[in-house]
């Protein structure tokens, strides 16, 4: 897969201006292209995501869309629909045992998980995700959360 090759053997793209956010437009692109059930399962999430109270869209440093709380992003969607969701170690290290969320993509085993996002079928799991995701972001700003 190429966002796989991408990630892992062009890393240093990343630093170019510019380029991640070029390079996630062309995997959103292909996306709605070519993968119309799994785009629109991310445009729910979005949605959902939004519904979130005090939860608000950012465009992610790397490419794809962000979820922040307050200034704390804890989760971004990659234009193929790979979800990554920042927990606690614990959580995330549980919720990978479970076979519920795959270690990140970068990081590997971290407070960070991965989850690909390929159509409906998988948008509760994704939602319970970014309910963790904000809990913990709300927690890591002395907030309760919504």
């Amino acid at each position: 897969m190429i966002f796989g090759f991408v990630v892992r053997r062009l890393r240093w793209l990343a630093r170019v201006p510019l380029a991640p956010h070029i390079f996630d437009s062309l995997l959103l692109t292909w996306t709605a292209m070519f993968q119309r059930q799994r785009f629109a399962a991310m445009e729910q999430l979005e949605a959902q995501a939004l519904g979130f109270p005090g939860v608000e869209r950012c465009r992610h440093r790397f490419g794809g869309i962000g979820f922040v709380r307050g200034q704390l992003e804890f989760a971004h969607l990659h234009g193929n629909g790979l979800l990554d969701v920042h927990l606690t170690r614990e959580c995330a290290a549980s919720l990978v045992a479970a076979g519920l969320a795959c270690p990140h993509h970068v990081f590997g085993p971290s407070a960070w998980v991965s989850f690909w996002v390929r159509s409906e079928a998988d948008l509760p799991n994704a939602v319970e995700l970014l309910r963790e995701g904000e809990r913990n972001a709300a927690g890591r700003q002395g907030r309760a959360p919504a």
